[in-house]
């Protein structure tokens, strides 16, 4: 028996190590008010392009991931709002308040991400709130918090302005500039000459939207050749039935082809899922109750329904309005100048 003391010292030693060792991995304690039901989406932009889940038991949550770097991730509501988050292994973060008011604490980024929410908390304009970001970012050329807010005052205006977004990613460090939410944003952006080339009102500008399934759908979401954007509303029937005939003719056509993301203009959701057909890699619908507020449907300067505008995989424009046999005299057309 007494043989057997080292034996205990040593393994009740290990055992305190063990619980004494700092957990693991990356830990987010959330507690959050004025949410509609119980799940929230978890939407990561890097390193990689994926989706999880976060279930709430009376607003507050626990979320844990086990990231090999550093990982940029969204918490977005049923209403399309985001409070951006950075996990990387072992850090601990917390967060407070609702989606229009919350404070983020913890480890990494995150803290400067709050010193940023804390000088724009007293602002009364979005321009203001984007020269406060302009002026983070060239202070924070290391950070990851100056990726993100590059992509959600910059690239995410109704008009980017492309010189403006390339002279502020141009200073950032090597691993910032290569993260993938500004490679993303990058390749949004017609080059240089290809802009010489043609006029800027020949691209649609990038966005990002909620998808019926919850996921989110963006150009650099599909490797379609071809994007067919049809605005539609359940209160205008015209509109419906070209709805409806898109189904069915997408049906018939190659699933490299083309994918037709329906950009609804209705307010009414109940009425708007009532009427969708079956989502698919080709056939994805959408609506974020913005209406005639909607940002593609402004630029594309659209005043009635039906209407589409189909872009390729650059988000340059091809043609507008094409239905039926217009739509598919038109792909022909493009598959035939490719092969050329």
């Amino acid at each position: 028996m007494k043989g057997s003391y080292p034996f205990l010292i040593l393994a009740g030693l290990l055992l305190c190590l063990n619980s004494c060792r700092k957990e693991s991995g990356f830990v987010l304690e959330g507690e959050l008010g004025g949410l509609p039901s119980d799940m929230l989406l978890v939407v990561y932009d890097d390193p990689e392009s994926k989706t999880d889940t976060i279930f709430l038991q009376d607003g507050k949550f626990v979320y844990k991931t086990n990231p090999d770097t550093l990982n940029i991730f969204r918490i977005v509501n049923d209403s399309g709002e985001a409070i951006p988050v950075f996990a990387n292994q072992e850090w601990r973060v917390s967060l407070k308040g609702d989606f229009r008011s919350y404070t983020i604490k913890g480890d990494g980024p995150n803290k400067e991400l709050q010193e940023f929410r804390n000088q724009i908390a007293e602002t009364n304009s979005m321009e203001e709130e984007r020269k406060a970001a302009e002026a983070f970012i060239k202070s924070h050329p290391q950070s990851f918090v100056s990726a993100y807010l590059i992509n959600q005052y910059f690239i995410q205006a109704e008009k980017p302005d492309e010189k403006k977004i390339r002279s502020l990613i141009q200073p950032l460090s090597g691993t910032v500039k290569d993260s993938r939410i500004l490679n993303v944003a990058l390749k949004a952006i017609p080059e240089e000459d290809e802009k010489k080339r043609s006029n800027n009102d020949e691209y649609v500008n990038y966005f990002s939207a909620k998808a019926r399934n919850g996921k989110y759908i963006s150009w650099n979401s599909s490797k379609k050749q071809y994007t067919l954007i049809n605005f539609w509303a359940t209160w205008d029937s015209e509109s419906t039935a070209r709805h409806d005939s898109l189904y069915n003719l997408v049906k018939k056509l190659k699933k490299d082809g083309l994918r037709v993301l329906n950009l609804s203009l209705d307010y009414d959701k109940k009425a708007w899922e009532k009427a969708c057909k079956k989502d698919s890699e080709q056939w994805i619908e959408i609506c974020d109750t913005k209406a005639w507020d909607n940002q593609t449907i402004k630029q594309m300067n659209f005043q009635k329904l039906p209407a589409n505008v189909l872009v390729n995989a650059n988000r340059k424009i091809q043609g507008v309005n094409l239905y039926g046999d217009s739509l598919l005299e038109k792909l022909e057309d493009l598959s035939n100048e490719k092969r050329k």
